[in-house]
This record gives structure tokens, sequence and C-alpha cells, in this order.
């Protein structure tokens, strides 16, 4: 919850800030989808994601991600499509966009908002985004395909 707050947070700075106030530097969307395709690339240990996440994660953390990756490339479900729009810069060397995943039922995410952090001129997701990104994409994996078939009911 406290991640959602802070995103939508940002969000609601973006859109009402002035720009002045704002640092010039943004990611360029295939910087941001580089991010989201480190993220959830099971092939990259979640233990070793510090160059995508900041902070980086716990080994509880890091166990469960790398456990779910896994669980969706058996599946067929990775990698994933990401689709990144209203890329905006924030105070503080950060960034805010908009990013979903699209692809068969089990792939797609709705968009939602993320938060970039630029350390030295490297641009990362941050924990909270990150975590949040992950808890979509794996409740999106998870759902059951109901098909509605006219006169079974």
């Amino acid at each position: 919850m406290k991640t959602v707050a802070a995103a939508m947070t940002l969000a609601a700075y973006l859109m009402v800030a002035p720009a002045a106030a704002h640092a010039d530097a943004v990611p360029t969307v295939d910087e941001v989808v580089a991010v989201l395709a480190g993220l959830t690339d099971p092939n990259i240990p979640a233990a070793n994601k510090t160059n995508i996440v900041t902070p980086g994660f716990s080994p509880d953390e890091a166990g469960t991600i790398d456990d779910h990756l896994h669980r969706m490339d058996a599946h067929g479900l990775l990698p994933l499509n990401f689709v990144v729009t209203d890329i905006q810069p924030a105070p503080g060397n950060f960034a805010g966009a908009t990013a979903a995943a699209t692809g068969s039922f089990n792939q797609n995410a709705p968009p939602g908002p993320i938060v970039l952090a630029n350390h030295g001129g490297r641009w990362q997701i941050t924990h909270d985004t990150a975590m949040t990104v992950l808890n979509a994409i794996w409740s999106n994996a998870n759902r059951h395909f109901n098909a509605f078939v006219p006169g079974a009911f």
C-alpha cells in the first residue's frame, strides 16, 4: 500500500508541478524498457539486479522473485513486452513514467505509474516500484481465463 501511495504521490506531483522545478534529464523509452526487461529476466538472479533496482532486493525478496520468474518462464510467459509512455522528469534525479505489459491473456499487466532514479547516469527502477510491478505481473500471470459461452448458464 505504501508503494502505491508513493507512486501516486509522484504521479500527482508530476501533473501539477511546474516544468522548471524538474531535472532536465529523463530516461528514453528504450532505457525504461531495458530496465523492465532486466527486472523480469529469469536468467539474472534477483540478488544481482542491483544495477537495475535501487536499493536492491533483500535475500528473502530475491528468493521469491527468482521462484516466480522461473515459474513464469517455465510456462512460456517470459519475456514480456513492455509499453512505456508519459516519461516525466521529477526533482532529485527521479523520473516518472507509465508502463504496461502486453501479450497473451496472462502476460498483460495494466498501465501503472513507475518511478526511476538516476544514479551516475544510469536509470534504475526504485525498489518499491519494482515490487509493485512484479506483483502486478504475477497477479496477471495467475489469472484464470473464463470464456463466456452463450447459453451455458
